[in-house]
């Protein structure tokens, strides 16, 4: 109505200049309401063929925005991995080993029994780490606002390296048995791997999907060397610090390989490419704004916070059950009645075999679906829940 009004050159305060009987015969104010109406019957057919034939700016800016990012998507999509980013991955994740049996050994270096009070502080010193992931995943956009991403990951790494020399250096070496060793060393881990987790895969993202898909599967490999592979040798009479000074010196060499081969190319030094000039739009987002549309975002997330909640508390409460069940000098194989007894590291390099094998294959799996549909990923979810 409003269109079809100014096409036919009316307007109130010309109504009340123009008055009747000046030059001719003015239009009343019914008049030209009915004019009007007229005329929008008009615009009303002829307008969607009219529109689609003259656009705006404003509409010609907006397809050609959409369909940049759409071109941005799909040149992702054809970038060739970079299995380097492993190796980086792996080189951090290990830190997190620490939780694993390398947690009995540093207890048990500290001269600390598995029950009395010093036991049940060590076991809260150690739950620093999931504590400091759930408080820096997202306190980091408050407490780190004036970091960008990518200083942010090396921060986390520098902070990883630094919560892993603790052991090897200040107990195992020094031979300190001070019980603040152990709430610094697990919660310099867990504050690092709060901000390291989310942020190293968003500034790797214009690397491309498959690329992210290398990265996802550090997680099981890093546990599968130390877990499988570490506590192999150290069942042959290797020394266990041995594994915390590997777990050190792998650090700097993730934080190299990390400053001189990528990040170039995500902008950081000039870089060419895809990845560099996507990289200059791949910002992290304002929590804020975020957070006043949640009504858009939350109900859809919902499922997928759900089955992230009971995938950690399966893991996070299976693992230190085991432990604290097989803390002896022998365990079976089979059964508690009979079977075959082998060492307790012998014991975890079989069981955490399968576990590497369960977790790295379902990481890579992932990516064989094409789960493009909001459906397709609530069934995945429920299919990874069930098993």
């Amino acid at each position: 109505l409003a269109q079809a009004i100014l096409a036919q050159g009316f307007s109130p305060a010309s109504s009340v200049r123009s008055p009747i009987g000046c030059h001719g015969r003015a239009p009343s104010f019914f008049s030209s309401v009915m004019a009007a109406l007229m005329a929008a019957r008009d615009i009303e057919v002829a307008a969607p063929e009219q529109l689609q034939e003259q656009p705006t700016l404003s509409d010609k800016s907006s397809e050609a925005d959409g369909e940049s990012q759409q071109l941005d998507v799909e040149a992702e999509a054809q970038l060739p991995p970079q299995r380097l980013i492993l190796v980086v991955m792996v080189c951090m994740i290990q830190g997190y080993t620490l939780i694993g049996p390398l947690q009995h050994a540093f207890k048990v270096q500290m001269k600390i029994g598995d029950t009395g009070d010093v036991a049940h502080v060590f076991t809260q010193a150690a739950a620093l780490v999931q504590w400091g992931k759930f408080a820096m995943t997202l306190g980091q956009n408050v407490l780190l606002a004036c970091l960008c991403p990518m200083q942010r990951v090396f921060l986390a790494m520098v902070g990883m390296m630094l919560g892993c020399l603790i052991p090897p250096f200040f107990v195992y070496a020094l031979g300190s048995t001070w019980l603040g060793w152990v709430f610094i060393s697990f919660g310099l881990i867990g504050l690092s791997l709060g901000i390291f987790e989310c942020t190293f895969l968003n500034v790797i993202t214009p690397l491309g999907p498959l690329t992210k898909s290398y990265a996802i599967m550090g997680f099981p490999a890093a546990f599968a060397i130390i877990n499988v592979l570490g506590m192999s040798i150290v069942s042959f009479g290797v020394p266990v610090h041995a594994l915390f000074w590997y777990i050190v010196v792998c650090l700097p060499i993730g934080i190299s390989l990390f400053a001189t081969h990528f990040v170039p190319q995500l902008g950081g030094g000039g870089g060419k490419g895809h990845a560099s000039a996507t990289a200059q739009v791949n910002k992290q987002a304002v929590v804020w704004n975020s957070l006043k549309s949640c009504s858009v975002w939350l109900p859809q997330l919902v499922p997928f916070m759900l089955a992230n909640i009971v995938g950690h508390f399966v893991m996070e409460g299976a693992l230190p059950a085991n432990f604290n069940t097989f803390n002896d000098r022998q365990a079976p194989l089979l059964s508690r009645d009979d079977g075959p007894l082998m060492t307790t590291s012998q014991f975890f390099v079989v069981f955490f075999v399968f576990v590497g094998l369960g977790d790295m294959l379902s990481r890579r799996v992932g990516y064989c679906f094409r789960l493009d549909t909001y459906t397709s990923n609530l069934v995945a979810l429920a299919a990874g829940i069930a098993m």
